[in-house]
């Protein structure tokens, strides 16, 4: 059984807008994203995001330890993804 969240909250307009979500799955994003947002390492040397492949510059802040690891990413939705689910990304 889910347990159910009703907010509202309100356009520029003033209109309200009503929504109606997860409970458990809004606290795993907030958890999510406060991992996220405690990381400040920066990347020691050039790498290579492990979500897509792009290269990332030595000094980059957008990163993530995992296993003793630092992992640089391009943008916030490759870190978020990898910090869902790192072994998805890394090759065994």
């Amino acid at each position: 059984m889910a347990l159910l969240f009703s907010t509202t909250a309100f356009k520029s307009n003033g209109n309200p807008v009503k929504s109606v979500g997860n409970l458990a799955e809004s606290a795993r994003n907030s958890a999510l994203f406060a991992a996220q947002q405690v990381q400040t390492d920066t990347l020691k040397t050039d790498a290579k995001d492990p979500v897509c492949g792009m290269k990332v510059k030595k000094g980059a802040t957008l990163t993530h330890t995992h296993d003793k690891t630092t992992y640089g990413f391009c943008s916030k939705s490759c870190k978020k993804s990898f910090v869902s689910n790192p072994d998805k990304y890394l090759k065994k």
